[in-house]
């Protein structure tokens, strides 16, 4: 095991998912910890859905210690991370964050994020960035991107450390700081912010303005009664 950034870190050869490798580690360490590997072969997504694991590409999970109460704006703060660890590879792309967590890059999907709760209290984030290579569709349907589309000849590793140096930043500021910078900056590169969008949840489907972030990082979607918070759900792309 490794140091990288403020995290102990374990490179696999392969795992079936690196977010039950890194619960295993944080169970031993009990310290914030971080897996990747080089090949995942159950990886999985949000809302039960698969993660298309392309050798080549960036899969990894970090265990971490966190109130539940933090989660939603540490979300945004995760997918601004990787948005500007894509930014630093490929300045001249178009890019985009997608609530809750996902980029965006040429209209293509190039990163998910999962977070769930471990048994003990800890937090596990599980991200893929496709670098080498993206599937033609995501397991949701979306459109695709990678790294390697828009141009940039790098590999997992130095995706790996890029993104840990934004996350360990950002983190420093939100601590520091508080949440508001961040969620400007999130919203400075928000998908759809000011249209009409389509909340898909788990038995209803909502429609509205997407009107911004609360203090929380929940979605504000303004409909003709109110305006409502939305805690968890998918904002659908124009092209599903």
């Amino acid at each position: 095991m490794k140091n990288i950034g403020s995290w102990q870190w374990l490179d696999l050869e392969e795992t079936q998912s690196t977010n039950d490798a890194v619960v295993k580690l944080y169970l031993e360490c009990q310290q914030a910890c971080l897996v990747t590997a080089k090949r995942q072969t159950a990886g999985r997504g949000r809302r039960g859905r698969s993660w298309i694991s392309q050798e080549g590409n960036l899969f990894m999970s970090f265990a971490f210690p966190a109130p539940l109460e933090d989660i939603g704006r540490i979300a945004v703060l995760s997918g601004l991370a990787v948005l500007k660890t894509v930014r630093y590879f490929c300045p001249n792309a178009s890019l985009k964050v997608k609530w809750p967590n996902d980029v965006l890059a040429g209209g293509g999907k190039i990163s998910g994020i999962l977070f769930e709760r471990a048994v003990n209290g800890f937090w596990i984030m599980g991200i893929g960035i496709n670098v080498r290579s993206n599937p033609l569709k995501s397991a949701a349907g979306y459109q695709t991107m990678s790294l390697n589309a828009l141009g940039a000849t790098v590999d997992r590793l130095e995706v790996l450390r890029q993104f840990v140096a934004r996350w360990d930043e950002l983190m420093y500021s939100y601590q520091k700081n508080g949440f508001e910078s961040l969620r400007r900056q999130w919203l400075d590169n928000a998908y759809n912010l000011g249209k009409t969008i389509i909340i898909r949840q788990e038995n209803n489907e909502k429609q509205g303005i997407f009107a911004g972030l609360d203090e929380n990082g929940a979605l504000l979607l303004r409909t003709e009664k109110d305006v409502e918070k939305i805690l968890a759900g998918d904002v659908m792309l124009n092209n599903n």
